[in-house]
């Protein structure tokens, strides 16, 4: 394999692991991926032998010395497209290859209905390439995967957290009550500030705040079951092929972060103000949040119509 490609997703998390997609690709294409992001995005892949990573941090970015690292690829593929990128086309030259982002129709689909067209940001990663179909994967390594299976059994995996409270369901509490009751192990991940908020869950294993991403990344691809907002951690599950639940809040599947049909199922309403924000930030208008009212009791069957039988 004598050809080289560098992908380029800076951040955020689920960004990241979805932008893995395209490593298949470029092997079956005949080159050596190389992966350009921010820390800590790239610690996800440090048991993955089909790349090389280059992780930076944000400032560093244009460093003599990390452009230097980035010359003489043969493929840049520019899945971030951003200011930033444009700069380093115009630095680094060669041959490039960017994504279809939709930038403007998913901007407006906040505030017209006629804008909000089915799209996947993992096809769009893919369409430069070539390809129709792929999927997010990220390797890790058998003895790690065993080590967490040793420590935790056989359990549900829940994930709080949401980088803005349009996102994030106010009801995981109850739904892991309902889990504990019927005999389920209820495992949550996230970071410290999901630590805050569950601090006094009784009966639950909490590791939030506690893991790295690439051990959080084996508690999910332990786990029966992962139950998630539209975040970061969901996408991760997706990328190990754990069997995900992922609930919608402010945002819509317009904006290409949805599940497939075969990796779970999404908990959407349809409202009318969905998305009532490209990234659900802010604070609901209604104050009620009526997009992520729904019943943990409705959350647990359909769980249950997902587990193992």
């Amino acid at each position: 394999m004598d050809k080289k490609a560098l992908f380029i997703r800076l951040s955020s998390l689920g960004d990241v692991v979805l932008a893995s997609c395209v490593i298949d690709p470029l092997i079956d294409l005949g080159y050596r991926p190389t992966l350009l992001t921010f820390a800590p995005y790239g610690e996800l892949f440090e048991e993955d032998p089909r790349l090389d990573v280059l992780q930076v941090k944000k400032e560093e970015l244009f460093n003599v010395s990390v452009l230097e690292k980035l010359k003489d690829f043969d493929l840049y593929l520019d899945l971030h497209k951003n200011l930033k990128t444009l700069l380093l086309r115009l630095k680094l030259r060669g041959k490039w290859k960017s994504y279809n982002k939709q930038s403007i129709r998913r901007r407006l689909s906040v505030y017209f209905k006629s804008f909000r067209k089915p799209f996947s940001v993992v096809k769009a990663y893919l369409e430069p390439l070539g390809y129709k179909e792929g999927k997010p994967k990220i390797l890790i390594s058998e003895k790690r995967l065993k080590n967490w299976k040793d420590k935790l059994g056989e359990y549900i995996c829940i994930a709080v957290g949401a980088r803005y409270e349009k996102k994030r369901y106010p009801y995981f509490r109850e739904l892991s009550e309902l889990f504990l009751k019927a005999g389920y192990r209820v495992v949550l991940v996230g970071d410290q500030r999901d630590r805050e908020l569950t601090e006094d869950w009784e009966g639950v294993i909490n590791l939030c705040g506690e893991l790295s991403l690439l051990d959080t990344a084996s508690v999910i691809k332990g786990a029966l079951l992962f139950v998630g907002n539209d975040s970061g951690l969901l996408h991760v599950a997706r990328a190990v092929g754990t069997k995900a639940i992922q609930i919608y809040g402010g945002t819509h599947p317009t904006l290409g972060f949805a599940l497939e049909k075969d990796e779970g199922v999404v908990l959407f309403k349809g409202l009318d103000c969905q998305p009532c924000d490209i990234h659900g930030r802010g604070r609901c208008k209604f104050k009620t949040y009526p997009c992520l009212q729904f019943d943990p009791n409705y959350l647990f069957e359909t769980a249950l119509s997902l587990l193992p039988s």
